[in-house]
């Protein structure tokens, strides 16, 4: 027995198959992205490495080595924060695009208003949960970078009181 496909089930499959499409594009857009801003950071990281090995190899004193330490806090903590932002717009630009897409294919297949509010709820979770994320990886950078100043503050000399 032979089935014939109804026009309804070709725009299904080919709203499926668009969507499926999309969706990679989208994921793969995401890897991009992050491998290259991981790329990025790795190299800066081996530039600061490479520029500290110097300055150590430089040091003739004991006063010296106290006060190498202080160029390098700063600047390291604000490239931490500032990776976490990036993977964090990545990440919500990715959602976003995910959303739109997922909506779209909903919206074909007839399941509009249901579905997208299924969705809604699901993505304002995850969006929650990014957030939540994102205040903890914040919370934990300033933490560092108190906790590195206590230490910096700790090797520095201090003055000596009169006897």
């Amino acid at each position: 027995m032979l089935s014939t496909t109804t026009p309804e089930q070709l725009r299904a499959v080919k709203a499926h198959n668009d969507a499926l499409m999309a969706l990679s594009q989208i994921a793969f857009s995401g890897v991009e992205r992050l491998t290259a801003l991981n790329l990025n950071v790795a190299r800066a990281a081996l530039e600061d490495g490479l520029t500290a090995s110097n300055s150590l190899l430089q040091v003739k004193g004991v006063n010296e080595l106290k006060q190498l330490h202080n160029p390098f806090i700063g600047p390291a903590t604000d490239k931490a924060t500032a990776y976490f932002r990036s993977v964090q717009e990545i990440t919500a630009e990715s959602q976003e695009q995910i959303s739109r897409v997922l909506k779209s294919y909903f919206a074909i297949l007839g399941m509009g208003a249901a579905a997208n509010a299924g969705w809604s709820a699901g993505f304002d979770m995850l969006d929650k949960i990014a957030r939540q994320t994102n205040s903890m990886v914040e919370a934990n950078i300033k933490a560092v970078g108190d906790t590195t100043a206590k230490m910096a503050a700790a090797t520095s000399p201090h003055p000596r009181k009169a006897a």
